[in-house]
């Protein structure tokens, strides 16, 4: 019998939070229950997809699966070029959802408040990134357009499934850059469990936006 929406949800969380705390305690269930969680996730939007948007659905999970390949990259250090590259994938796929669902929207006040807070995270992480600047940067800029883009589906009333995506985007814009300013510039403890709070509540809520219950 499949599962309920409810009981996704619990899910998700149970496998989140058993995530976290392996990871909180060192254990190398860690590696496993990763990307559990995010599999969740991305069968959650498949099981739960709205037939009606096809195009987007398939996007949103096109886009939820080169999350799953970054969360596997990032488990390994020496692997994190190829995090980056895959979740650089996801936001560009993201965005590309987004604009194909609405079109280009001019927010001027997003983007302004945006700026102003990827800027502070770059310039404080900026000074540490050594070859991996420009990589980094151009990371930044594509999260930035996809946050832009996601805000402006929520404030945009013409639109359905929109609710909670802004939120969305904004959690998954502090998570990675909660990733830079612990990776790159200042450790500091209890950064998994932001970091992996942040990000799965991201990824579940755009997987919501495509699905029937939005």
């Amino acid at each position: 019998m499949p599962l309920t929406p409810s009981q996704f949800r619990i899910l998700i969380l149970t496998l989140g939070g058993a995530a976290i705390g392996a990871d909180f305690l060192r254990y190398d269930a860690f590696f496993i229950l990763k990307p559990l969680c995010t599999i969740a996730i991305l069968v959650f939007a498949i099981a739960y997809r709205n037939l009606s948007l096809k195009n987007y659905t398939l996007q949103i999970v096109a886009g939820l699966f080169f999350c799953l390949l970054g969360d596997c990259f990032l488990l390994i250090d020496s692997y994190f070029i190829f995090g980056l590259l895959s979740f650089l994938m996801a936001h560009l796929i993201f965005l590309y959802a987004f604009i194909k669902r609405q079109g280009w929207q001019w927010r001027p006040e997003v983007a302004v408040l945006l700026l102003f807070f990827a800027g502070a995270v770059f310039s404080l992480i900026s000074k540490d990134l050594g070859t991996l600047f420009n990589p980094v940067l151009i990371y930044l800029i594509v999260i930035v357009l996809m946050s832009w883009q996601g805000w402006a589906m929520t404030l945009n009333p013409k639109m359905e499934q929109r609710r909670f995506l802004g939120g969305a985007v904004s959690l998954f814009l502090v998570s990675d850059s909660l990733i830079a300013i612990n990776k790159f510039s200042y450790p500091f403890s209890l950064s998994g469990v932001l970091i992996l709070a942040t990000y799965w509540f991201a990824i579940y809520f755009i997987a919501h936006s495509a699905s029937r219950y939005s």
